[in-house]
């Protein structure tokens, strides 16, 4: 096999302060590598340095060809290099989705003439078909952290992104169950394969991703405490994949409450008794929650499943996460610190916790203005 060669380059003095250089880029579809030729102002210690750039770049495979290449072929790169270092793979694949559905517009348009308008007709053109504001805004995202990274690499002069405007998401009062609802919905679904993990999520508030990921190694029922240390979600072309939390705060130790530990004492009952009446077929993952025969549960199955029970019990839409949001916000009206609440959800900081639960907030400053009056005055109603 030939040992491919992007040694051959050259510097050529332009101007009084001008150089060109001259490399081999990558092979073409006919197999051959194609010169690349630049120009570069400034010394030719700047050019020299700027040639080793592009050697190594084409070395690790982070070359990207700035005069043909589209926008859909920097795009990828962009995903290969940055992505595989930098984002979960969950999160690629989610990167993957919003590029492919959106930027048809302009994927074929070299990506050192794509402007600010191109992307502003994208959005526009987005909002006109009924896609929520936070579709848009995700994209913008994406793209605008896509070519500063262009930016970084020295492909793009400036970020054009910069210059467009997507639409504000508005805030939405997140929807609840009051205690009727989640009374009658866990009573109803009693019987079905994801009633326990269902219940523990809302006894708990943890994604469905780390319920799905709770191994047994991680319980500890002496102590009454879980550590959330994966997250198991289905990557495309991979199947359910274990990986780590996304982020330092998201891997924690819970504590959990009477109901909880004796949820989980049934639960290690039933897989004995599963594993016993099927024996060799049993799958020995060590999942808490699991299929009958001890394969891990797919969380996208749940939600699934989840929006199935919410129409059969005739309770008001809900969607899998909002168990979560029910027990922070039991927490919170429970008085319990945003501090301390913000580390058991795993949010990546209490300003998050404060971002998402505002509308609980005022009636708790309301409480704690009570209090604090009863400390000064020697009285206290609460206002619940």
């Amino acid at each position: 096999m030939a040992t491919r060669n992007y040694r051959t380059r050259s510097i050529r003095q332009r101007s009084a302060n001008g150089y060109s250089i001259r490399y081999y880029g990558l092979p073409g579809s006919d197999g051959k590598r194609t010169r690349v030729e630049e120009t570069v102002k400034g010394t030719k210690k700047v050019a020299e340095r700027l040639l080793r750039d592009r050697l190594a770049a084409l070395d690790t495979g982070d070359f990207i060809n700035k005069q043909k290449a589209t926008v859909k072929q920097f795009l990828d790169q962009w995903l290969n290099v940055y992505g595989n270092t930098n984002l979960a793979e969950k999160t690629q694949q989610g990167y993957r989705q919003l590029i492919d559905c959106y930027t048809k517009d302009f994927a074929n348009r070299p990506v050192q003439s794509l402007t600010s308008d191109h992307i502003q007709a994208v959005y526009s053109k987005m909002t006109k078909r009924g896609l929520t504001a936070t579709t848009v805004v995700a994209l913008h995202r994406v793209l605008h952290k896509a070519l500063k990274t262009g930016v970084q690499w020295g492909v793009l002069k400036r970020n054009v992104a910069d210059a467009t405007t997507p639409p504000k998401i508005k805030k939405k009062e997140m929807k609840m169950w009051d205690l009727e609802s989640r009374t009658w919905f866990f009573k109803s679904i009693k019987e079905h394969k994801y009633s326990d993990f269902l219940t523990f999520g809302i006894l708990t508030g943890a994604r469905r991703g780390e319920i799905a990921g709770l191994t047994w190694e991680n319980v500890d029922l002496n102590d009454n405490r879980i550590s959330i240390v994966k997250n198991l979600g289905r990557i495309t072309g991979k199947g359910l994949v274990s990986r780590n939390p996304k982020t330092s705060r998201s891997r924690r130790s819970l504590a959990l409450s009477p109901a909880t530990v004796n949820l989980l004492h049934e639960v290690r009952g039933k897989q004995i008794a599963q594993q016993s009446m099927i024996g060799e077929a049993w799958h020995s993952t060590g999942y808490v929650f699991t299929q009958p025969d001890g394969r891990p549960i797919d969380p996208d199955l749940v939600t699934k499943a989840f929006n199935k029970m919410v129409k059969e019990t005739g309770v008001p839409h809900l969607t899998p996460h909002g168990l979560r949001h029910a027990y922070a916000t039991a927490a919170l009206e429970a008085s319990i610190d945003p501090k301390v609440v913000s580390q058991h959800l795993g949010h990546a900081s209490v300003s998050t916790t404060y971002d998402i639960y505002a509308h609980v907030m005022p009636d708790l400053e309301t409480e704690a203005a009570l209090k604090i009056e009863a400390k000064l005055l020697g009285k206290y109603i609460s206002c619940k």
